[in-house]
């Protein structure tokens, strides 16, 4: 029996190929705890008017390697209703992703379905986490399209091939002209019945930066969210080359928590539409959260398998 997919509009073509120096991008994670993988593909194209092109940007948790694809924009197209995007022989869709490329001379080839997106509630304020903002010009937009789902499927890599199944799975998108000013980031889904995104960057807003973040928890079937467009408060942010720690406060609800990064690779990034500058980000760093409400600890949790950018304050360092 065909399962029924859910129409989320932002999963499809925001930007267009008729807009210049603009990008769009899908990040899709899989994380596979019981072979020991976890691998990220970014889907994306860049229409800068002087390097227009797809590409693909692959990263492993075996190696910690990365590898950038590129390709021709006519390599580039796309079906709505539903959404399918091609790249090359690669396709993506909410019902799956091909993959058929080459990473540093070693044959890449993916065969994934996904399980049912976890979506986060959505409204006409609130069409994804950056609320009524999202409904306004912004320099970089950001969409969360799936918390967690499961993914099954078998990948090759050269010689060595695994069989996934149950995977977890995580999908969130960008699109504008260029990733904040600065900003932290960290995804982990390494619990049976939770999942967690957080980001605090600094962006330009009428024609002058603001700093602005937002926590989504799913826990247990409940949506936790916090933002600062939403009254959320935050508090004690600390950071570092690769780690950083902040604290969240709404009505009765404190938040604390803490990332470190592991075995960092930089990632191609863009600026002014061009993927012309880099970011620092690690598949497996370490997380922990604790959510108290009116005083009395609710949620605990902490993993080994958090994706964690770190881009604040200067260019990465390797």
């Amino acid at each position: 029996m065909e399962r029924h997919i859910q129409k989320i509009k932002q999963f499809g073509i925001m930007v267009g190929l008729k807009k210049e120096d603009a990008f769009e991008g899908w990040f899709c994670k899989v994380d596979d705890p019981i072979n020991g993988l976890m691998f990220s593909v970014i889907w994306g194209y860049s229409t800068h008017r002087s390097t227009k092109h797809a590409f693909l940007q692959f990263q492993n948790s075996l190696q910690h390697d990365t590898a950038y694809i590129s390709y021709p924009i006519q390599e580039l197209r796309w079906k709505t209703s539903p959404f399918v995007l091609q790249i090359g022989r690669n396709v993506l869709s909410q019902a799956g992703m091909h993959l058929d490329f080459g990473m540093n001379d070693i044959p890449v080839q993916w065969d994934f379905h996904f399980g049912d997106f976890s979506p986060i509630e959505r409204s006409f304020l609130k069409p994804n986490i950056m609320g009524w903002l999202t409904h306004f010009p912004n320099e970089c937009n950001h969409a969360i399209i799936s918390m967690k789902h499961k993914v099954t499927g078998n990948l090759l890599m050269g010689n060595q091939s695994w069989n996934i199944r149950e995977a977890d799975g995580f999908i969130e998108k960008d699109w504008g002209t260029g990733f904040p000013k600065e900003y932290v980031w960290v995804q982990v889904n390494d619990w049976e019945k939770s999942a967690v995104v957080f980001s605090y960057a600094t962006v330009p807003i009428l024609g002058k930066y603001a700093k602005g973040f937002f926590l989504l928890l799913h826990h247990d079937g409940k949506e936790y969210r916090f933002s600062s467009i939403e009254g959320s408060r935050l508090h004690d942010f600390q950071v570092s080359d690769d780690s950083f720690s902040v604290t969240i406060e709404k009505k009765d609800i404190r938040v604390k928590l803490k990332a470190k990064q592991s075995n960092p690779v930089p990632l191609t990034s863009p600026k002014q539409g061009e993927m012309s500058s880099h970011i620092k980000e690690s598949l497996d760093g370490t997380f922990e959260l604790t959510l108290e409400m009116n005083k009395q600890m609710m949620i605990a949790l902490s993993g080994q398998r958090a994706s964690i950018d770190v881009h604040y304050g200067a260019e990465p360092r390797l």
